[in-house]
Order: C-alpha cells, then structure tokens, then sequence
C-alpha cells in the first residue's frame, strides 16, 4: 500500500510483547502511541518494576502511558485526538469499551496465539499442551466487545513438536504472528483479505491457570502429566512433594508399562521412575526448592531418594 497508517499499539508489557512493535517501528507505518499496563509491586520489598516493554519506550523514547479508566471521557478523547487508523492489541489483559473499538477508521485488531474459536480466552498455549494436541497456531482478528469473539482475518497452523513447552512453542507463535501482522493489516486495508465470522458452535476456552493446578497428581496417566510439565515450564512450574519438599520438574519423558501394580506417585528405582495411572514418568531437569535447575543425574548427587517413596501432590 502507498499510504502509511496511525497505529497505536496496547501490551500487557512481557518480553514477547515487543516483537509486533518492533516491526511497527521496522516499516513505513507511523507509531503514534503505546498503552501497556502499570508495573505492580514485585518481591518481598513489594518494589514497583518496570516490564520490559515499559524500558525499551524509555530507552526508545517512545510515547506511552498506563490508562486509567478506558471509559473515562478524558481516555477517549486521548485516543480521539491521536487520529488512529488501527489499534494493535497483543496479550494486553484488559477488555476495551466499544467507545475504543469504534474509533480506529480499520478497528483493532488482535493477535491470539489459538486457531478461533478454540482456545479463546487467557491461556491458549498452555491449554494446547495440556491437552497433548499435535497443532495449534495463532489467530489476527478484528476486536469486539466479546472476549475473543470477533471475526478473523488471517489464521495459520504451527506444529506442535514433542520438546516444545510453554516458553518455546509461546516463541514461535509470536514470530511467526509478527512477520504477518503488517500484510494482514494492510491487505485488509487494501479489501484483499474479508473479514470472516467465528463459529461459535465450536468455541472452547482456555481459563486463566489457578495455583492448585500446577501441583501434580499422579493419579492421572503420564501423558497427562507430560502435558502439564510442558504446559508451565518455565512459569509458574508444575511441581510436587518429593520427602516434603517442593520439587520442580522442568522437563520429563515417558516411560510405557506393560503392567504396573503400584500406587501412582511412588519411585520405582534409584533414577526416579514415577508411577502413574497409566505408564510412568522419568523427570530429566529437576528444580530442588531454593536450588537452580539441574539434570536428573546432578541433582541425585547427595539427595537419597529410596524406590517405594511417594510423591505428594499436596504437603502433608
């Protein structure tokens, strides 16, 4: 397209969250503002820390702000008075008003790291890997007052390979969305690509990742428990109770048994072989509390963990 457009872009402010905007600033499209989120109290110290986002507008000398109230008449005749052609929104966290939506000329436009309708809502990516799915991908769509509803522009297909977990399958949805952001919006500008109805009929939602279930319970087979390791490495960890103690366990493998007659969660063998409803689970990076990662080998040194001990879900 010969023209440049106003875009103004809205991030919750993770690290991930600055590969759109650099390819914002990479073109001929003109960046009028950022909105992100305010930095919360972090630590012990409950000191107020700047999101990675926030330090590169900084260092960039970008405009940007935290908004207060997207309803307040004042935010949007801020938003009025930029002249916006788009709104980019990505992971950002908060639902905008239909008086934001309606003023971009082209609307905003979301990026969703899930094939819409499925997965709609908070955690798309961790819900492809607890559900062990072979494929997942990411969705560019025009915003309503919905969560997740509204209708799609562009969406592509990524393999899911058998080492990915959160951090590198959440990496490669983002480049991938990132190289096609620009020609998506402006051939939706140029009325190449048409916008294109969900069906709701088959919407499924990915919910918000509560504590409890990061804990694992191995009364669930080990591709269960496979996924959910895969799911929230590296945060917030899927973790149990080996002895009492908080393990992490980062990374693991399957192990197929032709018959098991132990309770699941007990240690088999000195290389700590889980039993689990169906087949078995060998850790291969564990986090001992207060310890760094470790491979299974390093981390066995000096810790005497007997075969017959069961693994907690809970602390007992």
């Amino acid at each position: 397209m010969r023209h440049s457009l106003r875009i103004i872009y809205m991030a919750g402010g993770a690290s991930y969250t600055l590969n759109p905007l650099k390819v914002i600033l990479e073109s001929k499209h003109n960046l009028v503002h950022v909105y992100t989120k305010y930095p919360k109290p972090s630590g012990r110290g409950k000191k107020i820390l700047t999101n990675p986002l926030q330090e590169f507008l900084e260092e960039k000398k970008i405009p940007f702000s935290y908004p207060k109230n997207f309803k307040s008449e004042e935010e949007i005749n801020k938003i009025i008075n930029l002249k916006p052609d788009i709104i980019l929104v990505f992971s950002y966290g908060n639902i905008l008003p239909k008086a934001i939506l309606d003023i971009p000329k082209w609307g905003c436009i979301n990026i969703h790291a899930s094939l819409l309708p499925k997965w709609r809502g908070a955690a798309p990516v961790q819900y492809s890997l607890l559900n062990n799915e072979k494929e997942t991908g990411f969705s560019i769509m025009i915003m309503n007052e919905q969560v997740d509803e509204g209708k799609i522009l562009y969406k592509k297909v990524v393999k899911i390979e058998n080492n990915d977990d959160y951090k590198s399958l959440l990496n490669k949805l983002i480049e991938l969305a990132s190289f096609s952001i620009l020609d998506v919006i402006e051939n939706f500008v140029q009325g190449i690509i048409k916008p294109i109805e969900q069906n709701h009929k088959l919407a499924t939602y990915a919910h918000i990742i509560k504590k409890h279930e990061t804990y694992l319970d191995f009364n669930e087979s080990a591709d269960k428990i496979l996924g959910k390791i895969r799911a929230f490495n590296p945060n917030p960890g899927a973790k149990c109770f080996i002895n009492g103690e908080l393990v992490r366990i980062i990374k693991a493998k399957k192990e197929i048994f032709k018959k098991n007659n132990c309770k699941p969660g007990t240690i088999l063998d000195n290389k700590l072989l889980i039993s689990c409803k169906l087949d078995g689970v060998r850790p291969i990076i564990v986090q001992r509390a207060g310890k760094k990662p470790l491979k299974l080998s390093e981390a066995l040194n000096g810790w005497k963990i007997i075969p017959g001990t069961l693994i907690k879900s809970k602390l007992q």
